[in-house]
């Protein structure tokens, strides 16, 4: 990690001590002051946060400064373990670095752990529970509100929830808004942060809503408006709303990257704002804080962050750099689905996910048949659903984690015998940085609950276009869904034999013919097994076979078969949940042998599965290494699980 700047809790204390001693006297404008200086510590230690993660929003966390220290700073209404307390829900989950600079200054857990940001022991991606102060955990968008109305109608004091105007394209807001007026919760403010950027483009761009007040209003409530990094404005605008009349919501209008001049914006070309996952490098992180240290008035911190700033060696580059020259099956699916999109039959569906899906070739090459949804992912499938009734063919794109919540349209789509393809990106343990809200391990058992849905995981990039050329040309009615991954293997893998895809037929990857198998799916997994069969051949212990099984929807019977007559023993080894997905098929395929040929030996089945919940963590195997599945723990886990009289090799 580089040398980091953080301000410190003395720092902190002597400004919360005025900001206290100003509410007691009365005096706003002192208040101010103090909230003034408070907020611009936060906005270092955010930025530190996120520079020592190399990874995070610090758009998104910048633009809600105001609104944060602001709310935070009411001194005893926050205080934790009161029941009456001020209650603070971060719907952009974005904004967790914000949200974690604020608590940390008020004590609620140590500065330093800030730079534990992203790792298991430290604050999470998205705000979670497991860190003091926070009140719920942030999902997917779209949540906040309806939780906040529950902590309002559950007996809490007071309760704020902190939305993005991206995260209004969530229709469940819309129903929080219903719900918020007719049980008239006047103890519940709601505030848009209204910067108009989301991801990398305008609001507008995306999904616009020409008059978002008179939305709002239409629903019945009260509607405010405040210049959101104005911190007066914002200060005497939350103590008039203490007491509402009738439920409110603030529209803050701010810009995102408030704060910092060379991130901060209102406007952007499409696909031209660079801060909202950008991490800045040495030089740039220096220029921030410099130009922080300017507007700081304790001299004591601006004069510390110019001793650091002269402290520092010769600020090069240091942007993590993680190009391997490998595609990842992320990277094979944006080059295959352009190639997809060049049949006018098809219709390219994305959830504000663009560029991590890897679709802006598509948009750019075929716009006319690339469809922008914006965030709302319950929509976009049931609109890929009515045209795949008109004949055509929809790719439907987003994060495997966010089809949980789309998962009814996905069986209504099924229902009706159409052709889709749900592209499931961002899935497997490799996506280790964004924790448990973002993290999938159940897609496969929920995608494979659904009748005569066929679920694909590729091993290995080129299989990605293998496997889309093969649905498009396969006529018959019934989805498609592909897991993807977006991180390459480590290494290249070796194959024993062809790797083209067949459907429902494995690829062997390690074949010493021997009467023991590791089963395994997924580009990771593969790699990991194949490394563990190598490790115990070098040792020269037994090394099982290895196959990697890229169909989990379907077995073919002579595959089964000839799985059944050929091992003793089959280790399962996956990166999904331990229900509905590779061993569930080989359990189930060797229970249907048993049933058509009950004399038949089959094999011992032992399983091995990500079990548990994940976690954020920075270190690329640090979920592998969490549920034991990386390439010691398998070799270690097979080869003390054996027994010597049965590692001949088959010869029958």
């Amino acid at each position: 990690m580089s040398a980091t700047f953080l301000v410190e809790r003395a720092s902190y204390n002597r400004y919360l001590a005025r900001l206290g001693d100003a509410r007691s006297q009365g005096d706003d404008n002192l208040a101010i002051a103090a909230l003034h200086e408070l907020c611009l510590y936060n906005r270092v230690n955010a930025l530190t946060c996120v520079y020592a993660a190399r990874h995070g929003w610090l758009g998104a966390s910048l633009s809600v400064a105001e609104l944060l220290t602001c709310l935070y700073g009411t001194g005893k209404d926050t205080a934790p373990g009161r029941e009456d307390r001020l209650r603070i829900l971060l719907g952009k989950g974005h904004a967790a670095a914000m949200q974690y600079a604020v608590l940390a200054g008020l004590g609620r857990f140590p500065v330093a752990d800030l730079l534990r940001y992203k790792h298991p022991d430290g604050p999470q991606a998205h705000t979670d529970i497991s860190t003091p102060g926070i009140e719920t955990n942030t999902g997917s968008l779209g949540q906040a509100l309806s939780k906040a109305c529950g902590l309002a109608l559950g007996g809490a004091g007071r309760v704020v929830a902190v939305l993005g105007d991206g995260e209004l394209q969530e229709g469940q807001n819309y129903e929080a808004f219903m719900t918020l007026h007719q049980l008239d919760l006047r103890n519940l403010l709601v505030i848009v942060d209204r910067n108009g950027i989301q991801s990398d483009s305008n609001v507008a761009d995306i999904m616009n809503v020409p008059d978002l007040a008179a939305v709002v209003h239409g629903f019945g409530l009260a509607v405010r408006t405040v210049d959101g990094n104005d911190l007066a404005a914002v200060y005497q605008c939350l103590n008039e709303l203490r007491t509402p009349q009738k439920p409110t919501v603030l529209i803050a209008d701010t810009a995102k990257g408030a704060g910092i001049s060379f991130m901060s914006a209102r406007h952007t070309p499409r696909r031209g704002y660079a801060w909202h996952g950008g991490v800045p490098t040495a030089q740039e992180y220096v220029r921030a804080l410099r130009e922080l240290a300017s507007a700081i008035a304790d001299t004591q911190v601006s004069s510390q962050i110019a001793d650091f700033v002269e402290s520092l060696p010769s600020t090069g580059n240091l942007s993590a750099n993680t190009a391997t020259g490998r595609l990842s099956t992320g990277d094979a699916f944006g080059r295959a689905v352009t190639e997809l999109a060049a049949d006018p039959e098809v219709l390219v569906f994305d959830a504000d996910l663009e560029k991590p899906c890897r679709l802006t070739q598509v948009a750019q090459r075929f716009p006319e048949r690339f469809v922008e949804m914006g965030i709302s992912e319950q929509d976009m499938v049931s609109c890929a659903g009515g045209a795949a009734l008109c004949g055509r063919l929809p790719v439907v794109n987003t994060y495997a984690s966010f089809y949980r919540r789309a998962f009814e349209q996905v069986y209504v789509n099924a229902t009706e015998h159409t052709r889709l393809i749900y592209a499931g990106h961002y899935a497997g343990l490799c996506y280790t940085t964004d924790g448990r809200t973002h993290q999938c391990t159940g897609d496969v058992a929920m995608m494979r609950s659904i009748p005569q849905m066929q679920v694909l995981y590729p091993a290995l990039p080129e299989q990605v276009g293998q496997m889309l050329r093969w649905y498009q040309a396969d006529r018959q009615k019934r989805p498609l869904y592909l897991r993807l991954h977006r991180t390459p293997q480590s290494s290249e893998l070796r194959c024993d034999e062809a790797a083209e895809f067949q459907f429902g037929l494995p690829v062997v990857v390690r074949n010493r013919g021997m009467t023991e198998a590791i089963l395994t799916s997924g580009p990771h997994m593969t790699l990991y097994c194949a490394q563990a069969s190598d490790t115990l051949a070098a040792g020269g212990q037994r090394a099982p076979d290895v196959l990697s099984i890229h169909t989990l929807s379907w077995m073919p019977p002579e595959c089964a078969a000839e799985l059944a007559d050929r091992y003793r023993t089959l280790w399962v080894v996956e990166e999904i949940c331990p229900q509905g997905g590779l061993f569930d098929l080989v359990a189930n395929a060797m229970a249907r042998i048993a049933e058509t040929c009950p004399d038949t030996r089959l094999p011992q089945l032992v399983h091995r599965a990500a079990d548990g919940f994940t976690c954020s963590t920075l270190q690329p195997d640090g979920l592998y290494r969490h549920f034991d599945l990386t390439a010691s723990a398998i070799a270690e886990w097979v080869g003390g699980s054996t027994k010597p009289e049965t590692a001949e090799p088959n010869t029958e």
